[in-house]
């Protein structure tokens, strides 16, 4: 097998490593997490359309490098509301319960950017689904 750094992909096309990583464990795959997420930055590239269902078989380690990614000084607003929508409905409500504090920050007090790419709204339609789910009561 590769080494696992050479298994992040280099360019928007790049799926040669994606079934190797699959195979990984929580703990193989915690290092290059965040260049992972990263990948998500942009939902129209191939690599991007893999990203959601291999970053959510691996919660319990991922939850860190989506706090990070949420923080208010990111300033990349489209790339929260791409992990908004897309990757962490995937999640189980455990994992959301654990995003909920930066959940609740960006749709009760978003950045200018926030509230202009509409992450706000994304995070507040997440916030409504998993309240009536009965998770946050």
């Amino acid at each position: 097998m590769k080494h696992i750094e050479e298994l992040i992909p280099k360019n928007k096309f790049d799926l040669s490593g994606i079934d190797e990583l699959r195979k990984l464990s929580d703990e193989e795959i915690l290092s290059i997490l965040p260049n992972l997420l990263e990948w998500m930055k942009d939902m129209t590239w191939p690599v991007a359309k893999e990203m959601p269902a291999l970053l959510s078989s691996h919660p319990k380690v991922l939850i860190p490098s989506i706090i990070e990614a949420l923080r208010p000084e990111q300033m990349e607003c489209d790339w929260k509301t791409f992990i908004i929508q897309v990757l962490l409905p995937l999640l189980d409500k455990e994992y959301l319960l654990k995003l909920k504090s930066s959940l609740e920050r960006i749709a009760q007090f978003p950045t200018w950017g926030e509230r202009d790419e509409g992450t706000d709204h994304e995070a507040k339609q997440l916030l409504d689904k998993v309240i009536r789910s009965g998770c946050y009561n």
